[in-house]
């Protein structure tokens, strides 16, 4: 279903971060259980950690592309959209003029910034919320300029994100031995729970005030 309206967009969002919260809380009964020996609790402890990574990239991805569907629909005149989604509408042309070595290849840019800057533009949105299967903070910086997010929320974040989530993940994902323990895993899944909340409102609060206009 095309995401066309704001009740759509919430909606798409609040599914996508319940399916994930639901999973998220059945890994932390089920590593609190105590019929669970010691040495299968480390096993999953390794395979939740890798999954809870899943979960916030996910997110982040599936989110992102949703909000940018959203503005897509909504075909506003290209004067009227903030200055990062008009990069992002003018990118694929300036990545096709950019390989000519002729000025004359630009000019159809710059008809359309000074010419038809009344009209709406087609803004991409598959491909655009790219985590490089690899979320660091600074790669999480990117996707929020992209889509107009405030980063400032994440800034406290960044050392859980690269060191504590994303650096373990990928050692478990590498095959290397990697020793992760009920409190680690809990405060994971505490923080994991935290990123997806923070970015699920500010990407609503942009909704309610659309930010994604020039005022």
């Amino acid at each position: 279903m095309s995401i066309r309206t704001e009740e759509d967009l919430i909606d798409k969002i609040a599914e996508e971060r319940i399916w994930r919260v639901k999973e998220i809380s059945q890994m932390k009964n089920l590593i609190t259980t105590p019929s669970i020996t010691s040495e299968k609790k480390s096993v999953l402890y390794r395979s939740f950690l890798a999954l809870l990574y899943a979960h916030w990239e996910g997110f982040v991805k599936k989110t992102g592309t949703y909000y940018l569907e959203f503005i897509s629909n909504q075909r506003i005149p290209l004067k009227e959209l903030q200055n990062n989604f008009v990069t992002l509408c003018l990118k694929g042309k300036i990545d096709i003029a950019t390989k000519s070595k002729k000025y004359s290849t630009f000019d159809h840019l710059t008809d359309i910034l000074i010419d038809k800057a009344d009209n709406a533009l087609n803004l991409p949105y598959k491909k655009v919320v790219n985590t490089e299967s690899n979320l660091s903070s600074s790669v999480l910086k990117e996707i929020c300029w992209c889509l107009g997010v405030d980063y400032t929320f994440f800034e406290s974040k960044e050392k859980f994100i690269d060191s504590h989530l994303l650096a373990r993940r990928n050692h478990i994902a590498h095959g290397e031995e990697l020793k992760v323990d009920e409190n680690d895993i809990i405060e994971i899944i505490d923080e994991v729970l935290i990123l997806l909340d923070i970015l699920r409102s500010e990407i609503e609060n942009s909704i309610h005030l659309k930010r994604y206009r020039k005022a």
